[in-house]
């Protein structure tokens, strides 16, 4: 290894925004192996690094952390930046950041594992699991586990009184979602509309803690992070973690060139209150690499069967009208012309992140940003870099 919300309208697109039809998809191990062959003769890592370069050269805001995944393999990292406010730490690989919404996928995993195991059902409405959510202003009728997961439930994006509820420590975070939802609004009916809802991943968790019959953190360590060997994802800082978090920053537009480090902190002595399903998780490219391949199908089955990815890569995408972006089921989908991906993009207090990978080619792109605003953006980055790489193993220009 080398040194928001999109307003769209409801579409249903069919499983090919996922990947080709399985006939057509070559063995993934050669098509992993076949990506080293082709970058390894076409530089491909010095143009991703020169790419990445030029991004955080635009403000040298805080740091970015780029990686490559190809396969079960991390095969290209590197840093970009400090890790401290002074500047005295360069920023490694190895650096940990807050990953935002990239948790949500990780929710959307747990969430199918119930599945996988017969625990739930993604039809299952949720007031069985969380009858609280009845307490929500203008509901109709509760939404499914899978409108919940695939961002079609119709609730608002978050509560109305985010001072109270984005606030709170992680072993209290469903007692503050519970007040919360008193303050929640139902926007729309179930599956009418698109509506990126925060809150609503919220519920899931609460709705997985409930199924399980045991905590939401503690079933995502036992049953994801441990078995994927993530020894550097938490939704607390251990010991180990601490030294190496990156001080997250954000540009402050009200204030021209002043830097706000006083928000990140917040959050992170003060905790993110009903977000810790939707957005609590920190990480490194090194373990996010683990998340990916088993996004890319190189298992291990025992935390996510190829059977559990089948039928949660059939759920429908939300898509906007012009398909340019969309919602599966825990992931967003990315098209650019005639280039395809998925993944998830995450932004809090003074950290940005963006996954993006293909599992018809076997890689993807993982970048993480210790700071939010400013001219540098961790998703066109992600995005530049994933097009490149598929432009070289396509046979374009270097």
């Amino acid at each position: 290894m080398s040194t928001s919300s999109h307003p769209c309208t409801l579409a249903l697109t069919a499983a090919l925004l996922w990947a080709a039809p399985a006939a057509a998809q070559p063995d993934p191990t050669a098509r992993a192996q076949r990506n080293l062959l082709v970058w390894a003769e076409r530089d491909a890592f010095r143009l991703v690094d020169s790419i990445a370069d030029a991004e955080f050269r635009k403000d040298s805001l805080g740091s970015i952390t780029v990686a490559v995944v190809n396969g079960r393999e991390l095969v290209w990292a590197k840093s970009y930046g400090y890790l401290d406010r002074r500047r005295t730490q360069r920023a490694t690989p190895e650096t940990v950041y807050r990953i935002a919404s990239v948790t949500k996928q990780v929710t959307a995993v747990a969430l199918m594992q119930l599945v996988d195991r017969k625990v739930v059902r993604l039809s299952d409405p949720v007031d069985g699991y969380v009858p609280e959510i009845r307490t929500v202003r203008g509901l109709i009728r509760p939404p499914t586990l899978v409108q919940l997961a695939t961002m079609t439930s119709g609730l608002a994006r978050d509560p109305a009184d985010q001072r109270k509820s984005h606030h709170g420590q992680v072993d209290a975070w469903m007692q503050t979602l519970f007040s919360a939802l008193l303050a929640t609004e139902a926007v729309s009916e179930p599956s009418t509309t698109y509506r990126y809802s925060n809150v609503g991943y919220a519920i899931l968790g609460a709705a997985i803690a409930r199924a399980a019959k045991t905590s939401y953190v503690d079933y995502v360590r036992e049953h994801i992070l441990r078995p994927l060997g993530m020894t550097s994802t938490d939704f607390m800082l251990s010991e180990a973690m601490r030294p190496r978090l990156a001080t997250g920053v954000d540009y402050d537009v009200l204030v021209k060139d002043s830097l706000n480090y006083d928000d990140a902190a917040g959050d992170h002595r003060d905790g993110l209150g009903i977000s810790v399903p939707s957005g609590g998780l920190y990480s490194t490219v090194g373990d996010l690499a683990r998340l990916v391949s088993l996004e890319l199908g190189f298992g291990p089955d025992s935390v996510l069967s190829a059977g559990a990815f089948a039928m949660r890569n059939a759920v429908p995408v939300a898509s906007n009208p012009t398909l340019l972006f969309g919602y599966g089921l825990g992931t967003q989908v990315f098209r650019w012309a005639d280039t395809a991906a998925v993944g998830h993009s995450g932004n809090l207090a003074g950290y940005t992140s963006q996954l993006v990978y293909d599992a018809t080619r076997s890689f993807g792109v993982i970048v993480l940003r210790s700071a939010g605003g400013g001219e540098a953006d961790a998703s066109r980055l992600a995005g530049r870099a994933f097009r490149k790489l598929v432009s070289l193993e396509r046979g374009g220009r270097p």
